[in-house]
């Protein structure tokens, strides 16, 4: 079977994928338990604190939920800007053929290290840091199949 797609990430899909990541790991509890923290010292020392103080405590609840956040949505821009547009992805019996501004690749199924699922998109790794993603908007209704078939070729 042959599967052909036109990659289309955006931002939020590096940010959501980001964001995951960290709050999946130790950093994601630190963070978490700082914030509590910081809410915490801001109940108690809030009425004897000078407006310097406040604006600093402020700071300190606002930094994990939400300039965190805005920051790494801001690296994902930028990582987006480094990525080639119109990109092509087509799947068949000999391997992975990537198509983007004029030029092509052929990428042989045994050069493929991994498919990993996500519950917004497919990442096809070609190696152990490198990898194309195709969104749920983009595989649509074949996510399932896709997926299935990219497993049986990298089992091999």
């Amino acid at each position: 079977m042959d599967y052909k797609f036109k990659c289309d990430v955006k931002a939020s899909d590096l940010w959501k994928m980001a964001m995951k990541r960290t709050y999946k790991s130790i950093v994601g509890v630190v963070n978490v338990v700082f914030t509590v923290a910081m809410i915490a010292l801001v109940i108690r020392f809030w009425g004897e604190a000078s407006s310097f103080m406040r604006s600093v405590m402020v700071i300190g609840c606002l930094l994990f939920p939400v300039i965190q956040p805005l920051a790494t949505y801001g690296k994902s821009a930028k990582q987006l800007e480094d990525m080639p547009k119109d990109m092509e992805l087509s799947f068949d019996d000999r391997g992975v053929h990537v198509e983007t501004g004029g030029k092509s690749e052929d990428i042989k199924w045994k050069k493929i290290s991994n498919a990993i699922k996500r519950s917004n998109m497919i990442i096809v790794m070609s190696d152990d840091r490198h990898g194309y993603m195709l969104t749920n908007r983009v595989l649509g209704d074949q996510k399932e199949s896709f997926y299935q078939y990219l497993c049986s070729k990298i089992k091999g």
